[in-house]
């Protein structure tokens, strides 16, 4: 979802004479002479973000280098496997855990959702088997178990089975209340339909956005005043539209909150209204990928690796760690060239290099990157970077439970439940709890006859709790492996912080203790040290909240002070979340893209259904 409104400022557009790329590219022959890789882009991180840019640069052309530090891809999507130490020897596959996000929509077919659409463009959809199912479940902790009240279901789609359920929960004013704001914002040229008019495949962060973008000019006027709608906090829709049913508001908070670590009053109203197209039109469904979130990664290293003509295929390169980027002075103006590796090897890029990192680790990445304190152009503009890291604030962390157990008596459970006290804050510290149990739907994830589950708290743990576990005593933004002290503190600590995890799924599989005790099963807890540590996240934040002064988001687009350094990811304009992070890496490849190669694309997707 993407908006008129402050979309310029938000891109920092240079001047037009900074945008002569209007030819198509064509790889140029170019030597290695063992001490350097020469390539066209690098790409650092291979998160979700990482991983589209990667991808959509490879599609256009350009010889591609993906390097992530991780041992596997994925970035906060990334999955790993774990075998039981205790299995009896037939236990022929090993647990398989995503890590972080496994809710998704608009992903089974051609439609746009951003990340959806990066798989049609580089020609993978089709690489991944979808299975769709429509809803999960809802548990209130402010009743007991026994209370019919302490749990209800989202049910996708245009049945009213939700609203029915909502009826049940809480009563028939807010069905009625409910009912009525959902009809508002998901009318004709309503909030909802305006949140997915202009696609990121048409944006860039150049003045050539003027042309790209020369086509949606309609539909850009059409969002007209809702575009301040849509860039401002959901909660000014609520009151604007005269939401004032309390189960419904806290309703609100909870989607919200569950889409960017913030509630109502802080998330912008664009993703949470296209949250309620995507769940609420008809014949809407939820998808998850057979394999796990793995094969959607996958899939996206595929379409970096491809062969495509007569252009290089890109690669992917993991265990490779970026310490410094390759800044210089050129023209009095501070300039990217490539990366260094940990193990010192010199990559250059001749297009630009595209950072995933989020912004924080970033920063620290470029101050190590200066090498000459005589480049001043370079030093005033690592310095900016710097500022505007420090300016942005942070969700919580997380901490994570993954349990692989027998499944034998829970036949009938749903994929997905949030656990969570509808009286209390939905940002108050472990208050809602995400449950994912894919083996429900993919049972090859798993040995036979286990399940494995994901249960985690969203964004809602302070790390200032964790930091003293450091060598440092606070996160310096340098993440080793061993920079983090695993005593009996710790230890007990995890313990104490994970009892909540166990406590909501006790809610969902009564003796869940009990089966993780069973020889053959596996418990595995991560803490906000484990989070940042695996996924290189600065504090193990889940990602941005609004700068101090701010109702929301005010983030940044793919460009920076440098030429040729840019930026995708959760801390970069659009935001947080899967579509968000793939349209941030899409928005960065046809940056570095002639305008016309981006318009011959747009025109086959088009073609072909896959692009609005």
């Amino acid at each position: 979802c993407f908006h008129p409104i402050k979309l310029a400022r938000a891109f920092h557009i240079p001047s037009p004479a900074a945008c002569a790329r209007f030819s198509p590219l064509r790889l140029r022959a170019t030597a290695d002479n063992g001490r350097e890789d020469q390539w066209d882009v690098i790409v650092v991180g291979s998160g979700i973000g990482g991983l589209c840019a990667s991808a959509m640069c490879s599609r256009y052309g350009l010889k591609t280098l993906c390097v992530e530090a991780h041992d596997v891809a994925g970035g906060v999507a990334h999955s790993f496997q774990r075998r039981s130490p205790g299995g009896d020897g037939a236990q022929q596959r090993p647990f398989v855990f995503d890590s972080g996000p496994s809710l998704l929509s608009g992903m089974s077919a051609k439609g746009t959702n951003p990340l959806r659409q990066v798989l049609d463009a580089v020609g993978v959809a089709q690489e991944i088997e979808w299975v769709t199912y429509d809803g999960w479940m809802l548990h209130d902790t402010a009743f007991p178990i026994t209370d019919p009240r302490s749990s209800f279901r989202l049910t996708t789609g245009s049945s009213n089975t939700f609203e029915q359920a909502i009826e049940h929960k809480a009563g028939i004013q807010s069905r009625i209340e409910f009912n009525k704001f959902k009809r508002r914002i998901m009318s004709p040229g309503g909030l909802s339909e305006s949140s997915a008019l202009i696609p990121p495949l048409a944006l860039r962060g150049d003045w050539g956005a003027i042309l790209t973008m020369l086509s949606y000019l309609g539909k850009f006027l059409k969002i007209g005043v809702q575009g301040t709608l849509l860039t401002g906090p959901f909660t000014q829709c609520m009151n604007l539209y005269g939401l004032k049913d309390p189960f419904v508001k806290k309703w609100f908070d909870y989607l919200a909150f569950a889409l960017s670590g913030l509630d109502a009053a802080h998330t912008q109203a664009a993703p949470v209204a296209y949250t309620m197209i995507d769940l609420h039109k008809k014949g809407a469904v939820l998808d998850y990928p057979k394999g796990g979130i793995d094969s959607l990664v996958k899939a996206l290293v595929k379409g970096l690796e491809m062969q495509r003509d007569s252009f290089a295929p890109g690669e992917l390169r993991v265990n490779s760690r970026v310490t410094r980027f390759l800044l210089q002075e050129e023209n009095n103006r501070p300039k990217c060239t490539g990366v260094v590796l940990e193990n010192g090897k010199v990559l250059k890029a001749k297009r630009g290099v595209i950072c995933n990192a989020p912004l924080w680790n970033m920063a620290k990445l470029l101050e190590d990157s200066i090498v000459n304190p005589l480049d001043l152009s370079v030093a005033a503009a690592v310095h900016d970077v710097r500022a505007k890291a420090n300016q942005m604030e942070m969700t919580g962390s997380f901490m994570h439970l993954h349990l692989g157990i027998p499944a034998e008596g829970l036949e009938n459970l749903d994929c997905h439940h949030s656990v969570l006290n509808f009286d209390q804050d939905i940002t108050a510290e472990q208050n809602l709890v995400i449950v994912s149990i894919p083996t429900v739907f993919d049972s090859t994830l798993a040995p036979e006859g286990y399940h494995v589950i994901h249960a985690y708290t969203a964004a809602s743990e302070d790390f200032g709790d964790w930091e003293t576990k450091l060598e440092e005593k606070c996160d310096n933004g340098t993440i080793e492996a061993n920079d983090y002290k695993r005593d009996k503190s710790y230890k007990d600590l995890k313990e104490k912080k994970a009892e909540a995890l166990w406590m909501a799924l006790e809610r969902i599989i009564p003796d869940i203790r009990e089966r993780a005790n069973r020889k053959g099963s596996i418990v595995e807890i991560g803490t906000p040290l484990t989070h940042r540590r695996y996924n290189r996240r600065f504090r193990g934040t889940y990602g941005p909240a609004p700068s101090e002064g701010k109702e929301v988001w005010d983030l940044p687009g793919p460009m920076t002070p440098i030429e040729g350094l840019l930026a995708c990811g959760d801390t970069t304009f659009p935001g947080i979340g899967l579509p968000g992070v793939a349209a941030s890496g899409t928005i960065a490849a046809n940056t570095l893209v002639g305008v016309d190669v981006q318009l011959k694309l747009m025109r086959e997707m088009k073609d072909a259904g896959a692009l609005q």
